[in-house]
């Protein structure tokens, strides 16, 4: 969890400590604490953690000035009593020229499965009913109108983390306290973001134990690192610094990131800048939602009712048909049995001799089939774009997703690219057809069983070259199957004894070395945080 303390003025609060140690983030924690003063007056507002990604726990504090400099907000853990309502951030709304109508928020822990805090229908609606209206000053968003020195700032961010050029919006309309047309609602944003794997231990990131989220991990803190270090510190007291004076450190910039990457819309289209919607982004997710996000007339947006909803009900967004990788790295949470969870692997041919060793795919004298890499395969394997300078090596096995235009498809209402909240995406083939398509390719025994036909035509699961070609490419991929799903440090019923709360012993694997079982025996140690387990259940 991340800790704001605000205050008048900068001497009233405690210099940001450094980190623990000069290293990458993504090596220890990044620390639970830090501060942000603002330039004119306090306000500690609502203090809301977020829990498991779907809920929060929330409690109302109103101090003096003085206290607020000194005091700390709860942490993740903190549990509180259901208020009826939190009339200021309603009203606000209302101020603002926005409307709600049958919706309010509410402590959902145990009606839908949330960990805490989300919205309800605060009345019998019928499908259609507008919820909520937010006008486009109640977007959180950045422009043209926005400060020169902010944007220039925001387009040093490279464009694959969008999520963290609104992040940057965020923190400039945090350090203006009660001058912000947003500071009510930032009021109300969560103090404290668990679940989220970039604020993990580093023995929380092992027990993640899969490489394709483990390294998006460190990747992110790497870039948090980097550019707290190289940009952001070096702004005080320029003419270039939009957060007047304010110091902007690595953790204030990774809370910003995490409220943003779990919260915003993709409002203008993929190409526009991302939006928070307020009271909206309280919404909890569900496949199967009885609201939705649609445009209005004017640029303004509503959440409306997708069919009648009763009374109490929560009402429920969905961020998308995504797999627990999204929802696990952007929100904190995962879904049990999710229907659109993949495995995602890297191409190499030595992947594919992997497979045809371990399903004893033979020539014609019995000898183990050589998957040669000779110049007409690797043409081939180009056109699949598995080889060559424009290659896309990851491959996907499962629920293989790929994004159509938007949330829904009429409204043009999607998340950004680095949180995906709404973004409706079409389910294919279970398994990558490039991978099936390569090994075909890498099994054929001369150049004519390839020649001339398209990639679409290679890739396609019910189009085999030939049966004997057939047999052996399926052959492989079920060996590359079997090597994607058993490249694991525990084993699953390990995984199940931890969750339950008993230490499982080393598996003692014949030829396994003292290293690989020293390692797994750290993997093994008794879980001591809800971050670990959370990491073990995905």
């Amino acid at each position: 969890a991340l800790i704001i303390k605000v205050t008048c003025r900068p001497s009233e609060v405690s210099s940001p400590s450094p980190l623990t140690a000069p290293r990458l983030p993504s090596l220890g924690r990044m620390r639970s604490h830090y501060s942000i003063p603002t330039r004119r007056c306090a306000f500690s507002g609502a203090s809301i953690s977020f829990h498991g990604g779907q809920g929060a726990s929330i409690r109302k504090r109103c101090v003096p000035v003085a206290a607020a400099a000194a005091s700390q907000f709860p942490s993740a853990s903190t549990s509180s009593q259901d208020p009826a309502d939190v009339p200021e951030l309603v009203s606000w709304v209302h101020q603002r020229n926005g409307l709600v109508h049958g919706a309010t928020l509410a402590n959902l822990a145990g009606r839908d499965g949330a960990a805490g805090w989300g919205l309800k229908a605060s009345q019998d609606v019928e499908k259609g009913h507008r919820l909520i209206l937010l006008p486009p000053s109640l977007h959180l968003t950045y422009g043209p109108q926005d400060d020169p020195r902010l944007l220039s700032l925001i387009d040093k961010v490279p464009k694959d983390l969008r999520g963290a050029k609104l992040a940057l919006q965020l923190l400039a309309q945090r350090v203006r306290g009660s001058d912000s047309p947003f500071a009510e609602y930032i009021a109300h944003l969560p103090k404290g973001v668990s679940g989220i794997p970039m604020f993990f231990s580093k023995r929380a990131i092992q027990l993640i134990d899969y490489p394709p989220v483990s390294e998006q991990v460190k990747k992110r803190c790497k870039w948090l690192y980097d550019f707290s270090q190289q940009v952001l510190s070096k702004l005080p007291g320029t003419p270039e610094d939009p957060f007047g004076g304010v110091p902007i450190d690595i953790n204030a910039l990774g809370w910003a990131m995490a409220c943003v990457t779990s919260r915003a819309f993709r409002t203008r289209g993929p190409a526009q800048p991302s939006a928070m919607l307020p009271l909206i982004d309280m919404a909890n997710h569900s496949f199967e939602p009885n609201a939705e996000v649609l445009p209005i007339s004017g640029g303004a947006l509503g959440l409306f009712a997708k069919r009648k909803i009763a009374a109490m009900e929560p009402l429920l967004l969905s961020y998308g048909n995504l797999g627990n990788d999204f929802l696990f790295m952007d929100y904190g949470f995962i879904v049990p049995d999710n229907p659109y969870d993949s495995v995602q692997l890297r191409f190499d041919i030595g992947l594919l001799q992997a497979g045809c060793v371990i399903t004893n795919v033979t020539d014609s004298q019995g000898a183990p089939l050589d998957l040669s890499p000779t110049p007409w395969r690797l043409a081939a394997l180009s056109e699949l774009r598995l080889h060559g300078p424009d290659a896309n090596l990851e491959l996907t096995l499962g629920a293989q997703q790929r994004r159509t235009n938007n949330n829904p498809a009429s409204a043009g209402v999607a998340s950004d690219d680095f949180t995906k909240k709404g973004e409706q995406q079409h389910t294919e083939e279970l398994l990558d057809g490039r991978l099936l398509a390569a090994a075909r390719i890498m099994v054929a025994k001369h150049e004519g069983e390839v020649a001339g036909r398209s990639a679409d035509r290679l890739c396609a699961v019910d189009k085999p070259l030939s049966r004997e070609n057939e047999l052996a490419a399926l052959r492989v991929v079920a060996g590359v199957v079997a090597v994607a799903l058993s490249n694991f440090g525990t084993t699953l019923d390990q995984d199940l004894a931890l969750l339950d709360g008993r230490v499982p012993e080393v598996a003692d694997a014949e030829g396994a070395s003292a290293e690989s079982l020293t390692g797994q025996q750290g993997l093994l140690e008794p879980l001591t945080s809800e971050d670990e387990v959370l990491a073990v259940r995905f």
